[in-house]
């Protein structure tokens, strides 16, 4: 039997994955609506709604693989634009921080917090594993439990270093 591999540990707000799902299946009928197959000829007609609808599935299917995995000695960020690839044994802590993105223009949040690791020499937070305190902070303490980290409190009121 073959070797199943390193084992795989998905850090995820699945909230969001719940909306992403929901999302797709909103647009996969919204493109139900814009082919008819029994208003007579299609031809010519399919592909402007098509590519006003293609970009928003893009983003739902991206927002299936956001948050961050752990596999082997490897942890991978993804966001929604950007994907990174921190060595494990470079992490030193794992905490939850006010959340600072896209969402609330990059100004600090007290209502909702996201993921941050201390890796060597920086801080990498990760915006796209955001949500309500209580549930960031016990998704934080079970990635610190998968890096083998001790616990970190939350820090509230700090985001971004300058400089």
């Amino acid at each position: 039997m073959a070797d199943p591999g390193p084992e795989r540990i998905v850090i995820a707000n699945w909230n969001a994955r719940i909306a992403s799902i929901a999302f797709l299946l909103l647009f996969a009928a919204s493109l139900g609506g814009i082919y008819d197959p029994q208003g007579g000829s299609a031809e010519g007609q399919l592909w402007p709604g098509a590519l006003f609808v293609a970009f928003p599935m893009m983003l739902a299917f991206r927002g299936l693989t956001v948050g961050a995995v752990v596999v082997g000695d490897n942890v991978t960020s993804r966001g929604w634009f950007r994907t990174r690839t921190i060595p494990r044994a470079d992490i030193s802590a794992v905490g939850a921080v006010n959340y600072s993105g896209y969402w609330n223009r990059y100004s600090s949040s007290r209502q909702f917090l996201m993921l941050k690791l201390e890796v060597v020499g920086r801080e990498v937070e990760i915006p796209a594993v955001a949500g309500r305190p209580v549930k960031v902070q016990r998704l934080a303490n079970q990635m610190g439990d998968v890096l083998g980290l001790a616990r970190r409190s939350t820090q509230t009121g700090q985001h971004r270093k300058p400089g």
